[in-house]
């Protein structure tokens, strides 16, 4: 029986061209952009799974007194926690902070350096929870010996070609390292290591040996591998106890109040959003998957509304079809197996389109989403499967209700030609076109407004001048030792405005400061960077009141924290919110003071200068309180030079000359202060892409669900038409005809979208403390793209339609 039924529902698929093209058209569409965005959403969940035991590893968070939190802990921390909390199987620290786009090369003499961006001090112990798969190397053992580096598969290509390369030496941050371990880079984990070198090596212990207070300094990454079974309500308990047995007198002596708890290995990637300071390499966007697989579903959920419509539509003229059929005795149950067949083979030939776009348009959605996807990565084996299912289910689901329209006619009725087009079942269809309609217009307006917001934040004004700042980033000592020269040989060039040296381009550190006449209980978290003179001038901030740094503030090698510096020697210049979270005016501020307290010292700072605020962060970020303080060039990290005019091609040529004389193992790094920003724009740029690719497709989709509908429409009234033409009707006069059946449909798809589009836009936008206001242009622009879409499809086939010779079809039987 069901092969007969599948020579039946062939038969009538090639009867029926158009509708059965437009139908597999509008559901591989849907399909491929579902097969896409499973892509998108198996290479965001498959982070850190590969790893052994994943579900057990942890990662040591801290919340503050403040409410803020971090998804680290201090030094001393992971000391005692496998010795006094039973459930902790193993325990490693990892330190990201020694190393940002750092240099490694061979140490040996000639050999070519390499900028990698993401290199990582860890415990011995870190192999024993992180199963990394080793080429080359025992990994348990990789890093039991001190100044030991264990380099990822690209990087030992890099270096040193097929050769094997443990035991070969290699140079970075100044000091020399053994190889001792190669690993894959086989599967997607939140590190996205080039190399992990060992904490227990030359510089690097003793840095870390003086970082003794429980409290401050929170930059270690702390994992922790539990037992099977821990109970994790049990464990978090015991970390509250290790945190106050331990932590407890330096929380008393600094004033500060801090608190810990646990972050599954599994979370990291997607639920780390909390953490702004703190983000993790290419973070992952829960609510851009959830946008995504919303809008693929919504496509999807399109084609199969296409499906229904056309289907019921030519209910008149398959009428006869099942009258015949149910007289000879099918039942009910026969004609919708019969028509559940038709519908799922329509969806298997829409999979094998879906499958040819999903491969032709993959480029094109990497390029939306920033990824570089493949459907024969590791993760994407079950994809066949996934996509089978979905097929089957989107099949069941566009033919159940034409298959229980159709069966449901009366025999009788229809063998004495008493079918018609009936007004219920007809508002039905009504329904589902709007329905298309209510999608599409959302998803235009959803669009606009992004589209908006990131212009406005694109185009905002930071509030310091971002246009041609060059960056030269420092990564090795022998740069470091060579900045002041860099910086003169700069500024002694009529290329160059002006030039500052930086611990970071517009931030780089943190420190609690309290005002004077308070206690330590008073102070505020206030975001830092240290910089020269110039700095303030090179970025053009503004003073409210003040001036910059007096020359006694470089006196003394580190000012910040010289115990025989004097007190007017530690200056600071504070933003207007600074100056209002301490409880000064910005006006008379100059002059006071704010200390910090550390390791038992009270160290005062006297305020010089209030500037404005200005953006250090992205827009994504309300401007908080922040600081400038003195350095001097042995710890600049980055050097800022404001190009002249508009020509930088020989500005950095200039500057590349004058570095490789004198960084010679150095590689020359440079870019501009405004892409720090537009890095972090990048998502909201992608996600404004995907959802106009998106846009553009549901419209599609739509308007050939739509031209469907007409084409039938006026094949089923072509007399009319015919007798409409010779009685003295306009071509304009019959396309308006044919469009007011639908406009009333545009326009209250319109009335419902434009609000349910406005509450989840207006709560979107509510995400972003500097934003634009949804306005009365966005609604137009919204509407007007439907009204216009639904006039072209309509007048595409009637005008033709209209321009025919009456003749031909009032003639025809």
């Amino acid at each position: 029986m069901f092969k007969s039924y599948l020579k039946l529902a062939l038969r009538g698929l090639w009867k029926r061209k158009t509708s059965t093209i437009i139908n597999i058209l509008g559901l591989s569409v849907g399909l491929a952009s579902c097969a896409l965005v499973f892509l998108f959403f198996q290479h965001e969940l498959s982070f850190d799974k590969s790893f052994d035991n994943s579900s057990d590893i942890y990662r040591v968070t801290t919340n503050f007194g403040d409410g803020s939190g971090a998804p680290t802990v201090a030094m001393p921390y992971a000391t005692y926690l496998k010795s006094e909390i039973p459930e902790v199987e193993q325990v490693s620290r990892l330190d990201a902070s020694k190393c940002s786009y750092c240099v490694v090369q061979v140490n040996a003499a000639g050999t070519t350096p390499y900028i990698e961006e993401n290199g990582y001090w860890v415990d011995p112990t870190f192999f024993n929870i992180f199963s990394f798969h080793f080429l080359q190397g025992e990994r348990q053992t990789a890093l039991a010996a001190p100044n030991t580096i264990v380099l990822s598969q690209d990087l030992a290509q890099k270096l040193f070609g097929n050769t094997y390369a443990i035991g070969k030496p290699v140079k970075t941050q100044g000091n020399t390292y053994m190889v001792s371990g190669v690993f894959k880079q086989d599967f997607l984990n939140h590190f996205n290591a080039d190399f992990f070198a060992s904490d227990n090596s030359n510089g690097i212990r003793e840095i870390n040996a003086a970082y003794t207070s429980w409290v401050t300094n929170p930059n270690f990454y702390t994992y922790i591998k539990l037992k099977p079974g821990s109970n994790i309500p049990h464990v978090l308990s015991e970390l509250a106890a290790y945190t106050q047995t331990h932590a407890a007198a330096d929380m008393k002596t600094s004033g500060s109040h801090v608190t810990n708890g646990l972050q599954a290995l599994l979370d990291i990637h997607l639920h780390s959003s909390q953490y702004q300071s703190y983000m993790e390499v290419k973070q992952g966007n829960l609510s851009y998957l959830y946008l995504l697989g919303s809008i693929a579903l919504a496509i999807l959920l399109l084609g199969c509304i296409n499906y229904m419509n056309l289907s019921t539509a030519q209910a008149i003229d398959r009428a006869r079809e099942v009258g015949v059929r149910r007289v000879m005795g099918a039942g009910k149950a026969s004609i919708r197996y019969q028509f559940l067949i038709e519908t799922i083979v329509i969806s298997f030939f829409a999979l094998l389109a879906a499958i040819g776009l999903a491969f032709l348009f993959l480029p094109a959605f990497n390029r939306l989403t920033g990824q570089t996807l493949s459907f024969f990565a590791r993760e994407n084996s079950s994809l066949v499967l996934w996509m089978l299912l979905i097929a089957l289910l989107t099949g069941i689901m566009a033919g159940i209700y034409p298959a229980v329209y159709l069966s449901s006619f009366k025999p009788i009725k229809v063998l004495k030609g008493k079918i018609s087009d009936a007004a219920g079942w007809f508002s039905i269809r009504k329904v589902l076109v709007s329905a298309q309609f209510i999608i599409s217009t959302c998803l235009v307006f959803a669009s606009v407004v992004i589209w908006s917001q990131l212009h406005f934040m694109l185009n905002a004004n930071p509030g310091f001048k971002q246009d041609q700042q060059l960056i030269f980033s420092l990564n090795t000592p022998q740069s470091q030792k060579n900045s002041a020269y860099f910086i003169d040989q700069l500024s002694g060039n009529a290329l160059y405005q002006s030039v500052t040296g930086a611990t970071g381009a517009l931030v780089s550190d943190d420190m609690t400061l309290y005002p004077e006449g308070k206690t330590v209980a008073d102070k505020h978290d206030i975001s830092l960077n240290y910089a020269d003179g110039n700095y303030v001038k090179t970025l053009g901030l503004s003073f409210i009141s003040g001036s910059n740094f007096s020359p006694v503030a470089f006196a003394n090698k580190d000012v910040q924290q010289d115990m025989e510096a004097t007190d007017i020697g530690r200056q600071v210049i504070l933003n207007e919110e600074a100056v209002k979270v301490l409880g000064f005016d910005p006006y008379t501020a100059i002059g006071k003071y704010v200390s910090h307290l550390h390791n038992g010292v009270v160290y005062n700072y006297r305020i010089v200068g209030v500037v404005k605020n200005y953006h250090y962060w992205s827009l994504h970020t309300l401007i908080g309180p922040f600081g400038i303080m003195p350095v001097n060039p042995d710890r600049f990290t980055t050097i800022i030079a404001k190009i002249k005019g508009t020509n930088a091609a020989p500005a950095i040529q200039f500057a590349a000359e004058k570095w490789r004389t004198m960084n010679a193992e150095t590689p020359f790094v440079n870019w501009f202060l405004d892409d720090i920003f537009n890095w972090d724009y990048a998502q909201d740029e992608h996600e404004q892409a995907m959802l106009s690719s998106f846009t553009f497709i549901a419209i599609f989709i739509s308007s050939l669900g739509l031209l469907g509908l007409i084409t039938y429409s006026l094949g089923q009234r072509a007399k009319e038409i015919g007798i409409r033409k010779v009685i003295g009707a306009s071509v304009a006069n019959i396309v308006l005809l044919f469009y007011k059946q639908y406009f009333k449909l545009v326009l209250i798809a319109n009335c419902i979208a434009l609000p349910l589009a406005w509450y989840y836009m207006n709560n979107w936008l509510s995400s972003f403390p500097y934003r634009v206001n949804i306005s009365w242009w966005m609604f137009v622009l919204a509407l007007s793209a439907g009204v216009t879409t639904a006039f072209c499809t309509i007048a595409f086939k009637t005008i033709k339609a209209a321009i025919a010779n009456p003749v031909i079809s009032l003639k025809a039987e």
